[in-house]
């Protein structure tokens, strides 16, 4: 049972309906019912007004010119429900995380009494007949005529006896509704069931009941046996209170979004979690979608106990749909474990098509509650026998789908290819019960749902296997982003996940493609905004600084994904070595996703601005020369330009118009010089010349056998492709479980990627300086000292701490492991 939180909550915190003013509920919008067909959707015609034939300024400068009123600081906001938090660990405790959750779940929408009996009243019409709940009523010895068997408020009351009597009336109502051995509630309130994060974390939470389910989306945690419970075993939660607590809903709704949040992230299907907070007297709906939370008043749990009976039969229902997941991916289930599946979906003439699922975990899932919800599976073609990806998501109702951009990169090198796409599966107001006049606070908050298969392996980038494999799959990926600018839309989301590997024996220009353009947005144009992970650390310290510290903000740019890019290169080059072997963290990156964002801006201007890696010094044992001179110039590049970009983003309007119309014209050479960094270093391992080291022994590597000298760079071990077996598709999923594991072992192959094209190379002209004091902010570890003369010693230190110890942080110790449970 969690210990509340200290302080009271700000009376802001939740925001009901102004007064006089209901929110209209659609009382037929029962999400018991079948998810609706796809609509037909016409097919948006693209026209690009840029000429391509020429990539020169001049043939250019017209669009160009469109985009500068824009770039002059009329974007939205970077989202109202961004994360700007400082934390102390990956996975946070669980001050830190209900801190989070508040941020990412506002604003809290508070039904007003009638509305909110409304709401909760709608729900699940026919999970039963309404004469047999009135008959169950009549008989159980759970409940007699008036009340329901829990405990009379009284002083001596505590919580932990609710929990029998609530565990038991639960079970009565599903052995007389419900197979109950598909569904039974247990007393968790001393039960550690673990977390699961970007990382790995002991982190646990015990809600007071969980009610374990069997059925198709549902399997026992990893290492549990047939007793075991889970988040992802669990159907439902109800958290028991009393009235003389006096927990207040935000209280009680930021314990309900802990285990909430597990559930989304440990059934990748969840569409929304509703659970129920109970005392002796009183229940209160809670519920989450990825618009955020609603809830309703307290409901007298005695005289409403028909409305009980039936939500506690519709949160827990044998069918899917009605929970909250999407019954469209279904698994086979054996010994309590998923081990294969199927995902349904439309093809592109709206025939419904069902695929058989590469691995029965996505590749991709979100960590939040809140926001697109992206989750990516990897399915096989029943025609083709080719691996495609799937990409669900929650776009948000007031921006463009992504289709539209798909479109636009119909035929371009280096840009995902679309293979069919599901405009409306289901909306987030649907499963609130608003119709046409939503409550005030949900107005632009409405998510649909949408599916998109595309034809792509579903590999990321950090799934390489060679140096010169990786900076393939990068240039072309930057090639791709300059032809998509060409047709107007600039990607916007740069990050590991959003490159993928081209697949084997891919021509060039497809060695690496980018996906993700659900955020991309026309340049010149305004862009509604859109929540960012917490932990996204490709972000250009632009955005970083957008609203702070900036008197008059860019637009986001293409210099901005141009740095990104950098970003990507970096963590790659940080956390493993030129084989492609995870390593030993190098924490500058996991700092970064700690940080608050000026915190993490200025950290990333003193990393661009370094010309060499003294803070990290075995990157030069772990990537060949070619690789270091890349990063080098491609940092020294980008500080320059944000210098330029700081400097305008402080100047008025008016006063930078000509300066920053110069900067934006000179958009196709930005794009040359990026290009040439890494065509200089393609060339560089291509010629035989390079000299990569041997492998470290902090490598993560299973199988090799170390070598002890240097090696010249070898061509290339491409990506073997995934071998579809006829029939059983076990193969398969070993295959991607062995491909997605970060213990990757060395594979031969024997083809080789097409050379690139080079230009001549731009590392001479990348403008020299000379490292400053200030520069050097990236958190680093103390040297130690040599012992000296004394007087000499204090002189010495005198002057270092004049000239730079106050620029230079102390070690922060927040990336440093940690034993301590989170538990609530």
């Amino acid at each position: 049972m969690p210990v509340p939180e200290t302080g009271s909550p700000s009376p802001f915190d939740t925001m009901p309906l102004p007064p006089g003013q209901t929110s209209t509920l659609d009382l037929a919008a029962d999400d018991t019912d079948d998810p609706p067909q796809t609509p037909p959707r016409s097919r948006t015609t693209v026209t690009s007004t840029v000429p391509t034939a020429r990539e020169g300024v001049d043939g250019s400068a017209q669009q160009l010119k469109k985009s500068v009123q824009t770039v002059m600081g009329n974007e939205a906001p970077l989202t109202p429900g961004s994360q700007d938090i400082k934390l102390t660990r990956p996975d946070p405790l669980v001050m830190e995380r209900k801190e989070m959750l508040k941020k990412e779940l506002k604003p809290f929408i508070e039904l007003p009494a009638k509305p909110g009996y409304l709401f909760a009243s709608s729900l699940y019409p026919n999970v039963a007949n309404a004469d047999k709940v009135a008959e169950f009523l009549r008989d159980t010895e759970v409940y007699d005529g008036e009340c329901w068997d829990l405990p009379k408020t009284n002083k001596d009351l505590k919580e932990f006896m609710m929990y029998p009597c609530l565990v038991r009336i639960l079970n009565e109502i599903f052995r007389c509704f419900l197979d109950p051995t598909d569904r039974e509630a247990i007393d968790t309130h001393v039960t550690k069931i673990y977390h699961k994060e970007p990382v790995n974390t002991g982190n646990f939470s015990s809600p007071d009941i969980s009610v374990k389910a069997k059925g198709s989306s549902f399997q026992l945690p990893d290492g549990g046996n047939a007793t075991s419970i889970g988040y992802s075993n669990i159907a439902a939660v109800f958290e028991a209170k009393i009235t003389t607590q006096e927990w207040s809903p935000v209280e009680e709704l930021l314990q309900l979004a802990v285990y909430a949040r597990q559930l989304f992230i440990h059934q990748p299907n969840r569409r929304f979690v509703r659970a129920l907070i109970i005392t002796e007297q009183t229940f209160r709906l809670f519920h989450f979608d990825r618009s955020g939370v609603q809830y309703t008043q307290e409901i007298d749990i005695h005289k409403k106990a028909k409305l009980f009976v039936r939500l506690v039969l519709g949160l827990c229902s044998l069918k899917e749909s009605a929970i909250g997941l999407d019954d469209s991916l279904e698994w086979k289930v054996v010994n309590g474990r998923k081990v294969s599946g199927t995902l349904k979906t439309c093809d592109e003439n709206n025939v419904e098509i069902t695929y058989q699922l590469a691995d029965v975990e996505p590749t991709l899932s979100s960590y939040d509650i809140c926001g697109r919800g992206i989750t990516s599976w990897r399915v096989v073609d029943p025609v083709s026998g080719k691996i495609l990806l799937v990409r669900d998501m929650w776009r948000s109702e007031n921006r463009l789908s992504e289709d539209y951009y798909l479109e636009k990169a119909r035929g371009t090198s280096g840009l995902v290819q679309m293979v069919s796409f599901e405009f409306n599966r289901r909306e987030t107001a649907q499963f609130r019960g608003f119709s046409n006049s939503p409550h005030p606070l949900f107005l632009n908050r409405n998510r649909i749902a949408t599916r998109i298969v595309l034809d792509s392996h579903g590999k990321s980038i950090e799934h390489f296997k060679s140096a010169k494999e990786l900076l393939l799959a990068l240039r072309d990926a930057i090639a791709g982003h300059k032809e998509l600018y060409k047709k107007e839309a600039l990607h916007r989301q740069i990050t590991l996940n959003n490159i993928m590997l081209g697949r084997p024996g891919a021509l060039a220009g497809n060695r690496g493609i980018l996906i993700g353009l659900d955020l991309a947005k026309k340049p010149g144009t305004e862009a509604s905004a859109e929540r960012h992970s917490s932990t996204e650390i490709h972000r250009s310290i632009t955005i970083l600084k957008k609203g702070k510290g900036m008197r008059y903000p860019l637009d986001h740019s293409q210099l901005d994904d141009l740095e990104s890019f950098v970003y990507v290169l970096t963590h790659i080059m940080l956390n493993y070595d030129h084989t492609g072997t995870a390593r030993k963290s190098l924490n500058l990156t996991q700092r970064w996703s700690l940080m608050s964002n000026d915190d993490e801006a200025s950290s990333k201007e003193a990393y661009l601005g370094q010309d060499c890696f003294d803070f990290e010094s075995d990157i030069h044992a772990t990537w060949p020369p070619s690789c270091i001179k890349l990063l080098s110039a491609y940092k020294s590049w980008l500080f320059e330009l944000n210098r330029q970009k700081t400097r305008l983003a402080n100047t008025k309007p008016l006063v930078r118009e000509d300066a920053l119309e110069e900067l934006i014209l000179q958009v196709w050479e930005h794009y040359h010089t990026v290009l040439g960094f890494f065509d200089t270093a393609i060339g560089a391992i291509e010629s035989g010349n390079d000299v990569i080291p041997p492998p470290t022994p902090d490598s993560v590597r299973t199988g090799d056998v170390l070598s002890s000298t240097l090696a010249p760079v070898q061509e290339a071990s491409l990506s073997s492709p995934f071998a579809i077996p006829e029939g059983d598709v076990s193969e398969v999923q070993e295959n991607a479980r062995s491909f997605f594991s970060l213990k990757r072992s060395r594979e031969d192959d024997t083809e080789d990627q097409p050379g690139a094209k080079r230009d001549s190379s731009p590392f001479a002209e990348t403008p020299s300086r000379k490292t400053h004091y200030s520069d050097f902010r990236i958190l680093r570890k103390p040297q130690p000292r040599l012992k000296r003369n004394p007087s000499a010693n204090r002189q010495a230190s005198r002057r270092v701490e004049r000239k730079s110890l106050d620029e230079i942080p102390e070690e922060d110790e927040a990336g440093e492991s940690s034993d301590e449970l989170d538990t609530l």
